[in-house]
């Protein structure tokens, strides 16, 4: 079990995160008046990372990358830009490459806040990292910059919510794409040591923590994890494969097992997880999971496993568990593993399992359910179970592969091009919301970018007889392709003044409830694009906690007011990253 002491952040970064928690000079004048940021009953909780300001890299670090060639241990720093004040993403590498480490991250504090019915301010509700040492458990860190992690998803039975990180001290570089120790890709570029991708359940009553370590998603991120019946739900992307050299086709089958979809019971002292999905093959592979009772992954059998696969070729290989490229028509195979690359998770009111795939180049960006409907109102889902797109992409790009950018005239038909958190209500369970992350493609600082007319943003579908059709694409009060900047006043992080321009181009993680007059109130955290690091990493972007209330009338969406308002913008040196309603009276004591 690894263990640190925590470290205690200097009176300024308290004051740093003071403002996260109840405003302050680092909180730029978006922020809406208090009537407009007061959320009603449930309690909304918020997850929030801060990059420790104690951290400094300099000339003569090594990074954990295999750069130039990737079979070398790692690049050392040779020059550091001015710009790169508390962010140390611009170094420029040694081995004749001046490129970025791509596997960038240092691990960090993560916290959660609380607003309260009827509070105009957040609250700190758990710093998670201290309390999992406090409560004697495993260090419990996030990825910063990572984009996609912290979602927060309430238990089925309400006592709980969950969320996944990292087994690792805080200040580590590079575990958001290393292998985890019992899955070796030895071909990953990232070196960094192997991690435990980490599920973390806090009970909401007791406020204790309960921390399910896992070999899922080796080489890159677990996302989002919900509880259901003793069992994890959970899913992420696994992989990182360099290409000198290049994996394996078994090493590339063991991650495609690592990915997708996983399982694993809470508490488990087997840090196995297992894949939901039937089994796809486009080269005659066959699956059997792991044997029960037994400690492991299942096997593939595949009669290439011995060759070198090229991750440049698609088309090669084609193994996928829960959904393959090769159903839908007119399309074929694509790279093992990398089709059930899914960013969203939502548990419906029901008891369906929804998920949804809005990034990488493969596969099809969509909302997918997995097994039956309502499979987890009393049960547990098959491995076997089918992952099945609710609907497909209506718009020009079509497949992920050409997906990667959307026009700044993104029509309603086209539906939603980037889809991460969804919401049913329990009140109306034909009405589906989807947060569209935007295509977060902008030309460096110029700030230059679709954002304002692209597809992020929020998305209404309807569902009639089976059939899901958008009905709306919410976007007014974003403030979409307009710059805000957040400054370190206080130099928290070694320069009082230094500042971060960025903007909204759309919406990650959602939560929603239904109001006593019919109406929805959704709250969400939104992505960014073109800040003021020359793009190079927009993670950093201190984003934002918006709200917005629609009535919905038939196939009408109406929202109340100016549209989507501001409650929170995160500080200097700060993220905000996942939301979840969860009842007032466990959560407030």
């Amino acid at each position: 079990m690894m263990r640190t002491t925590f470290r205690l952040l200097p009176i300024a970064a308290v004051c740093s995160l003071m403002a996260a928690c109840g405003g302050g000079s680092n909180t730029p004048s978006q922020t809406t008046s208090a009537a407009a940021a007061t959320p009603a009953a449930p309690t909304l909780l918020v997850s929030r990372d801060t990059f420790d300001p104690t951290f400094t890299m300099g000339l003569g670090s090594i990074l954990p990358i295999n750069n130039t060639p990737e079979a070398t241990s790692g690049s050392t720093i040779v020059s550091v830009p001015s710009t790169a004040v508390g962010f140390p993403n611009m170094f420029t590498l040694s081995g004749g490459s001046s490129a970025l480490d791509p596997n960038f991250g240092v691990t960090a504090d993560m916290a959660i806040d609380q607003w309260a019915p009827g509070a105009t301010a957040p609250t700190l509700f758990m710093d998670v990292t201290q309390a999992a040492q406090q409560q004697g458990l495993e260090d419990i860190t996030s990825s910063f910059s990572s984009k996609s992690e912290d979602a927060l998803n309430l238990s089925q039975d309400g006592t709980a919510i969950t969320f996944n990180e990292y087994n690792a001290p805080i200040d580590q570089l590079d575990r958001s794409n290393s292998n985890t120790p019992g899955v070796i890709d030895p071909s990953n570029t990232d070196v960094a040591q192997p991690t435990y991708r980490a599920v973390v359940q806090l009970n909401l009553a007791s406020k204790t923590l309960q921390v399910t370590n896992t070999n899922g998603f080796s080489g890159n991120n677990g996302r989002a994890s919900v509880l259901v019946n003793g069992q994890y739900y959970i899913i992420g992307n696994a992989g990182n494969s360099g290409s000198t050299p290049s994996p394996t086709y078994g090493i590339v089958d063991t991650l495609t097992m690592d990915t997708g979809v996983q399982t694993i019971a809470a508490g488990s002292s087997c840090a196995f997880s297992q894949v939901i999905g039937a089994f796809n093959t486009a080269s005659g592979s066959s699956y059997a999971p792991a044997a029960s009772g037994a400690c492991s992954l299942g096997t593939i059998t595949d009669a290439n496993a011995s060759l070198t696969y090229s991750k440049k070729t698609t088309g090669v290989g084609g193994n996928q568990f829960g959904f393959s490229l090769a159903q839908v028509s007119g399309q074929t195979a694509d790279k093992t593993g990398k089709d059930d690359n899914f960013r969203g998770l939502y548990l419906g009111p029901d008891g369906t399992l929804y998920v949804s795939k809005g990034s990488g180049g493969n596969g099809v960006n969509t909302v997918f359910q997995v097994g039956t409907t309502g499979a987890l109102a009393s049960g547990q889902l098959p491995q076997t179970s089918a992952i099945t797109p609710l609907f497909l992409p209506n718009g020009p790009t079509g497949v992920a592969a050409t997906n990667l950018s959307t026009s700044a005239n993104w029509q309603l038909s086209y539906g939603t091009a980037f889809p991460f958190g969804m919401w049913i209500p329990k009140s109306n369970p034909n009405i589906m919301f989807v947060a569209d992350e935007g295509d977060l493609t902008s030309t460096g600082t110029s700030m230059t970018t679709g954002a304002a007319g692209g597809s992020g943003g929020l998305w209404v579908y309807q569902n009639s007889n089976g059939k899901w059709t958008p009905i709306a694409h919410l976007t007014q009060g974003l403030n979409m392709g307009t710059p805000y900047t957040v400054t370190d006043t206080k130099g928290v992080y070694g320069k009082a003044g230094a500042s971060m321009t960025t903007q909204p181009d759309g919406l990650r993680n959602i939560a929603g409830q239904v109001n006593a007059d019919g109406s929805f109130t959704l709250y969400a955290i939104t992505s960014t694009v073109g800040d003021t690091l020359a793009n190079v990493d927009e993670g950093v972007d201190p984003n934002q906690l918006v709200k917005i209330t629609v009535n919905v009338n038939g196939s009408t969406v109406t929202p109340t007011g100016s549209g989507f308002s501001v409650m929170e913008t995160a500080p200097y040196g700060q993220v905000l990253r996942g939301v979840a309603l969860v009842p007032t009276t466990t959560s407030s004591n």
